[in-house]
């Protein structure tokens, strides 16, 4: 890098590390998929944005752990695994989904966008005061941007749901 040498210590040292995290993609795009056949679902919803990563406002730390997560390659990993037995995979971007009610069967758009009710990272308050993880929320409105109508038209269950958080 830079036109300088790299040493075969640090070569062996940035191998293994590449190595490993291509190990933990290959385990955790397996276990999406063996989750989605055992639970018998034919389709995956995984909200993607362009240049999400950019211009992230983490700390120094989280933002150095979190920028080097290869995002882009485990969803190529779960796309192909994917269709190797079947099950359709669909990448939907994800705006206005964490700042939007899913409980309050609000659709994720810019006029119902409301981040005042994420109280704190990982924490969401629908409008009638009922707390659920903020994740899960926008889970939710990630799958309700692909089908509006998840469950009037005959989608009978999601591989995730929603809990009440008691503080």
């Amino acid at each position: 890098m830079n036109n300088k040498h790299n040493t075969k210590r640090l070569t062996g040292i940035t191998n293994k590390r590449n190595n490993q995290v291509e190990n933990m993609m290959h385990k955790a795009s397996r276990k999406v998929i063996n989750i989605a056949l055992k639970n018998d679902i034919s389709v995956i919803v995984i909200g993607n944005n362009k240049d999400w990563k950019r211009e992230s406002q983490l700390s120094k730390a989280v933002n150095q752990s979190f920028v080097g997560i290869p995002h882009k390659r485990l969803i190529e990993k779960i796309e192909y695994k994917a269709n190797n037995v079947g099950i359709k995979v669909i990448l939907t971007e994800e705006s206005y989904t964490s700042g939007t009610s899913f409980l309050d069967n609000e659709m994720p758009t810019k006029e119902n966008y409301n981040k005042a009710r994420r109280i704190y990272r990982g924490l969401f308050k629908s409008n009638n005061g009922i707390k659920i993880n903020a994740d899960v929320n926008a889970s939710y409105q990630i799958l309700k941007k692909v089908f509006p109508k998840a469950y009037a038209e005959g989608i009978c269950g999601v591989g995730l749901h929603p809990i009440r958080v008691a503080i």
